[in-house]
Formats: structure tokens, C-alpha cells, sequence
């Protein structure tokens, strides 16, 4: 385990982790290399081998780095809107908007994915990183009125929104991922048997008993 360093140091240990979110996204994770990191970071070639035993140790701690801002952003989104009483609507169309609109490392998430099904060192960050999501995920849910949900399936859902915009931008609804959250959380609700609640989200309050 590397030791700890100073301001200037942090810095440059920064820079590398966010040059690496940025190789990553640009050339995968095969492109992640002492060379390419330090280059794009304006660092010399052994800056790496300071921070991190290894650049499977940098590109993990790049994933884990992304992810929490990420997850941060999501859960100020999540307290903003419980604060000034949004309705369900609004609230979902707010985190699906979020959702849909990534910081620029979200191709390099996508990266990390894909990595740890090839190479079974770096699954620990990654699951690390889903659970994180998971958690939104489930506040999102709640902050919109829902109680019960499967955010492991909501999770799902968003990254598979996500890879299919960044793949084929011009096939894809803008819309379609609030529909899908909003499909996914009703019929997890009726499933449970929710049914009031799922159809208070569905903006059906007519149709429920008297």
C-alpha cells in the first residue's frame, strides 16, 4: 500500500486518476498504460509506480473515483428534490434526465464492465461500484413514492440505456429510459402487491377503490 503525500502530491495523484478515466474512455482498458496515463496527465512515466503498486491498482481506484461522484451527484439530486416536495413526475423525469446524461466518464464505467468479465482482479471494485449503484438506485425509487422496489434491475436498466445511447446515439429515444424506470417500478409494485401505490405512480388515482 502506497503511503500518503502532501497537497502537491494529492494533485498528481489526482491527475493521474482522472487521466485515466479519460484514456479509459477514449481507448478502453487495454489503452490504459503507465505511458498513455502519464502522457495525457503531463506526468513523468514513473509518477505511477509512486501512488500505485500496479495500473490495475490505478484503473481500480479511477472506477471507484468515478462512481462517487457519480453517486454523490445523484444523491444531492435525490435530497434537492425531497426538500422542495416534488411530485412523482417531476422526480422521475429528474433522475431520469440525470441518468441519461452521464459525466463524461460514464464510457469508461462502461469499460470497467466489460474489464472484469475479462480479467477476475478487478470484479471486487467492480462490485463495489454496483453496489453504490444499487443504493441510488433505491433512493431514486423512494424519493419518488415507491416502496418497494429491485434496484438491481432499475441498475440494470440504466446501464443498458446508457450503452445503447453511446453506441447508437441516433437509434435511440431520449424518452425511453423514464419510460422504462417508470414501467420497471410500477410492475415491481404490483407484483408486490403495491397496487395503490402503483397506480398513484402511474397517475391513474381515479381508478383506485372508493
Amino acid at each position: 500500500m502506497k503511503r500518503r503525500h502532501g497537497d502537491s502530491a494529492r494533485q498528481r495523484r489526482d491527475a493521474l486518476v482522472r487521466a485515466t478515466i479519460e484514456v479509459a474512455a477514449e481507448k478502453g482498458m487495454a489503452g490504459v498504460t503507465h505511458r498513455a496515463v502519464t502522457e495525457r496527465a503531463g506526468l513523468p512515466l514513473a509518477t505511477v509506480g509512486y501512488f500505485f503498486d500496479s495500473i490495475t491498482d490505478l484503473a481500480a481506484e479511477a472506477l471507484r473515483t468515478g462512481v462517487a461522484e457519480d453517486v454523490a451527484r445523484l444523491r444531492a439530486l435525490a435530497d434537492e428534490l425531497a426538500a422542495t416536495g416534488s411530485g412523482t413526475d417531476a422526480m422521475a423525469e429528474a433522475f431520469a434526465a440525470a441518468l441519461a446524461s452521464p459525466p463524461s466518464d460514464s464510457l469508461a464505467f462502461l469499460e470497467g464492465l466489460l474489464h472484469a468479465a475479462r480479467e477476475p482482479q478487478f470484479r471486487p471494485v467492480v462490485a463495489e461500484a454496483l453496489t453504490a449503484g444499487r443504493e441510488v438506485a433505491d433512493r431514486a425509487a423512494s424519493v419518488a413514492g415507491a416502496t418497494r422496489t429491485d434496484p438491481g434491475s432499475v441498475l440494470a436498466l440504466v446501464h443498458g440505456y446508457l450503452l445503447h445511447a453511446l453506441a447508437a446515439p441516433d437509434l435511440v429515444d431520449p424518452e425511453a429510459l423514464l419510460r422504462g424506470l417508470r414501467a420497471l417500478v410500477i410492475g415491481t409494485l404490483v407484483e408486490s402487491g403495491e397496487v395503490e401505490v402503483a397506480l398513484r405512480l402511474a397517475g391513474r388515482e381515479a381508478d383506485l377503490p372508493r
